[in-house]
């Protein structure tokens, strides 16, 4: 069986490690960078000897036009980072906001103090909004991003789909900041001096996990904001597309992953 990532310029990624590493034996997991505007060339050819793949930036939403079929949850999402491919049959389904929610519980015991603010509104940030509202937050603040049009699009679709409030502003709360986009990671490790306005009391999720600790984390270090990254989410949802991909749920030590992958460079 053959697995792959669908992805742009995402040659720092771990995820055939962390495959490997999950499943404890060689797994047959490879990287496929396709740019977005050659992607419906690249289908189905590139895809035709995959039993399934998983999807990453930015390829999240556009995947979903290619699934024949898609899981109820990803189908809410409105965004697609597993595939599972039988009898030539692509099945769409959603494993971001299992992971997410699962690293929320883990790492942030008192996260309904926070309120949530996600920073982007990309395929990930309709998985994190999901997730959220299964935690049971009703409301939260999304910044970021130049494109109204798509922000407006998601905003829509966080009251439509999941009936959770929306603001522009930044209640007086402790925040928990959700960092849904590249900045601060390896593809865009420069960080504007207005993208994120921390306070003392604020938590910083950045969903990045290359490198580890990513540069927004270092940044917010700097202030004392605690601050965890994208990796065990990472894991957490790779775990459970194992699940779909081969009907069996795999015993993971997680934090042994960790130590396995934290010493590789991932960044310069």
């Amino acid at each position: 069986m053959k697995f792959a990532l669908l992805g742009y310029k995402i040659a720092y990624s771990l995820s055939p490690v962390i495959h490997e590493l999950i499943s404890q034996s060689p797994m047959d997991y490879s990287i496929i960078d396709i740019a977005p505007e050659k992607l419906n060339e690249a289908i189905p050819k590139t895809f035709e000897h995959l039993s399934g793949f998983n999807v990453t930036i930015p390829h999240k939403q556009t995947i979903m036009d290619h699934c024949k079929i898609l899981d109820h949850v990803a189908e809410k999402i409105g965004a697609v980072n597993t595939v599972d491919i039988r009898n030539g049959i692509w099945k769409g389904y959603n494993t971001d906001y299992l992971g997410f929610i699962r690293s929320i519980k883990e790492n942030i015991p008192d996260y309904i103090s926070y309120h949530p603010v996600i920073i982007g509104y990309g395929g990930v940030a309709r998985a994190v909004a999901f997730g959220l509202k299964k935690l049971g937050f009703k409301a939260i603040t999304v910044q970021g991003g130049e494109q109204k049009s798509e922000r407006d699009e998601f905003i829509n679709s966080m009251y439509s789909t999941l009936n959770m409030n929306v603001f522009d502003l930044l209640p007086k709360i402790p925040r928990l900041w959700i960092n849904c986009t590249p900045i601060g990671g390896a593809k865009i490790p420069e960080i504007p001096d207005s993208f994120i306005d921390l306070d003392k009391e604020d938590y910083l999720f950045d969903l990045n996990y290359a490198p580890y600790p990513t540069h927004l984390e270092l940044k917010a270090k700097e202030q004392k904001i605690p601050t965890l990254n994208g990796m065990k989410m990472l894991i957490y949802q790779a775990i459970e597309a194992q699940k779909i991909w081969l009907d069996d749920e795999q015993y993971t030590d997680v934090n042994s992953i960790i130590h396995s992958i934290a010493h590789i460079n991932t960044v310069s």
